[in-house]
């Protein structure tokens, strides 16, 4: 009985182990196993794999083309082509097929609006050494003055150590500060010299930090000047700064949601101290593939009313107030809608509009308050890593003056 009672039990077993077997083969064949990808030159390839990483050990069930997509236009310098699963004796290979962008080129840079055109050209590489470091060098020309920039951003290395970044500017320019109604507040000529050293850090897929040191000199010509500064400054800052960043893509859009934290503690060696807390965000929302809701939003607050230190509008992310506006406080919020046109080989042409609103504070704790509707059209390039190229309009119904500019890799 002993005997017959094993040779059952060994013959369910030997009949059950194909069916585990399968099973089991099956279930890891609906699980992504490695990731491949396909038209690299440049870029080295772990780089590129690693942020698509975040795929393996994904069920084919939730698979989605559009998530491999967005992280790839991340990047900034690869155009994804095509992103597909393919069967293999391990399980599932998410092949990937890119293209890289032009990536070291010459830039261009042009901006006309509110009585101001600048024109630049910087020899720019947004992929050094196939590493995804940036570098620019070059140099920006205006009818109010000049500047010579150099940086470089070294990206963190993705065995945990930080990056780090470089960045230096000298520049000689005509300072002129207006209200909300375009009317001269200030006008003075200041020579600025900046550089600053700093670390990044990736604390996780969504969140970076950063942190560096700075030195900046001032120094004032009042020659013609209008109710200019009494004097220079010469200042060592210290500024951490953490971030958060997600995206997706649905086939039209890379649509992001950003914020971005900065404080900034300037120690004067001449001049006065001060402290600074900046915030940036951006939530973009694909509502149908092709038609999106967009939320901007800045703000920042300085300790000191030194006009030398003032900021212009596009901190508070708005483009009603006059260029030339300065204050020393922002809260701005843009809310609008953005519809795509057409997508074309060079990238894709959309049009949007939105309403705007900004408060601003000045000397003596001057306050004011602009609203208004802005609207243009983008076209967002592809096969160039460089920013989009825009024309926009906008009214501002407190002040009742329009505000026009048109740009080439530069905002607002």
């Amino acid at each position: 009985m002993r005997n017959q009672s094993f040779f059952i039990m060994l013959f369910l077993t030997l009949l059950a182990s194909p069916l585990f077997s399968q099973e089991e083969s099956e279930t890891q064949s609906d699980i992504i196993t490695s990731i491949e990808i396909i038209g690299l030159k440049r870029t080295q390839l772990h780089l590129a794999k690693y942020p698509l990483e975040k795929f393996i050990g994904q069920d084919r069930s939730s698979f989605d083309q559009n998530e491999v997509f967005a992280v790839v236009k991340n990047m900034n310098v690869l155009e994804p082509i095509s992103a597909e699963l393919i069967e293999t004796e391990d399980g599932l290979t998410l092949r990937v097929t890119v293209e890289e962008k032009w990536s070291i080129f010459p830039v261009p840079l042009f901006f006309t609006g509110s009585g101001e055109t600048i024109y630049g050209l910087f020899l720019y590489d947004a992929n050094a050494f196939g590493i995804m470091d940036s570098i620019a060098v070059g140099g920006m020309y205006s009818n109010n003055g000049w500047s010579a920039i150099a940086m470089y951003n070294h990206t963190p290395n993705r065995q945990g150590l930080p990056g780090w970044f470089g960045f230096f500017l000298y520049g000689k320019q005509k300072e002129e500060n207006v209200d909300n109604r375009e009317r001269i507040l200030r006008v003075y000529t200041a020579d600025r010299l900046r550089f600053s050293l700093g670390l990044n850090y990736s604390i996780t897929e969504l969140i970076t930090s950063s942190a560096g040191l700075s030195f900046l000199n001032i120094s004032l010509d009042n020659k013609n000047a209008f109710n200019a500064p009494e004097d220079g400054a010469m200042l060592i800052g210290f500024n951490p700064r953490i971030s958060m960043r997600r995206s997706s893509w649905d086939g039209f859009f890379l649509s992001e949601e950003t914020i971005t934290l900065e404080y900034s503690y300037n120690y004067a060696i001449i001049g006065s101290s001060y402290h600074q807390i900046e915030y940036r965000g951006n939530y973009e929302k694909s509502l149908l593939p092709g038609f999106r809701l967009n939320i901007r939003s800045g703000g920042v607050w300085k300790s000191t009313e030194d006009p030398l230190f003032v900021e212009g509008p596009g901190t508070a992310q708005v483009n009603i107030l006059p260029r030339y506006y300065s204050a020393h406080y922002y809260a701005g919020l843009s809310a609008g809608l953005e519809k795509y046109i057409a997508k074309l080989r060079w990238g894709t042409l959309s049009v949007q509009g939105a309403w705007q609103c900004v408060f601003s504070g000045k000397e003596n704790n001057d306050f004011y308050f602009d609203h208004g509707p802005s609207g243009g059209v983008v076209f967002y390039l592809s096969r160039i890593a460089l920013p989009a190229i825009g024309t926009n309009i906008a009214y501002n119904m407190t002040s009742g003056l329009f505000q026009f500019s048109f740009s080439i890799g530069m905002s607002f």
